[in-house]
């Protein structure tokens, strides 16, 4: 994957009522841009389906919770089910690294705001990428 140096994302709101599968082509043709190969999207859809198995799309399976006022804060085991047992997050640590930023990629243009902004702080802490949202309602900060 190509490392990128000082990169910005511009995720524009109106994404968001697009149909998945535009949002998906989307994220994956950003993703492309950073050198994100065809395997390392393969691996986004099983993460997906793993995601789905487990019933953990509502977990900070990025490692980024919301404090209550406190705003984001990287927290490793906040992402874990236990019917069974299993950690979203060491799993999303698991992926390769190009997988991973791909997936971060892909969940900056959800409807789910703890994948957006957990997205947002992977990207900017752990690939020094950042994201400008634009539109009606972008948080800006």
């Amino acid at each position: 994957m190509a490392e990128a140096t000082k990169h910005t994302i511009t995720v524009d709101l109106d994404m968001f009522d697009k149909t998945p599968e535009e949002k998906t082509a989307h994220a994956n043709e950003i993703a492309r841009e950073f050198g994100v190969g065809e395997d390392a999207l393969a691996a986004v859809e099983d993460f997906k389906k793993e995601l789905t198995k487990h019933n953990a799309w509502d977990l900070p399976f990025m490692g980024y919770v919301n404090e209550d006022g406190y705003g984001y804060a990287y927290v490793p085991n906040a992402a874990i089910t236990t019917t069974p047992y299993w950690d979203a997050h060491a799993a999303f640590l698991a992926l390769p690294k190009d997988a991973q930023t791909a997936f971060a990629i892909r969940m900056l243009f959800t409807h789910r705001p703890v994948d957006r902004y957990g997205a947002d702080m992977f990207l900017h802490y752990q690939r020094g990428i950042s994201t400008n949202f634009i539109g009606t309602g972008a948080n800006k900060y």
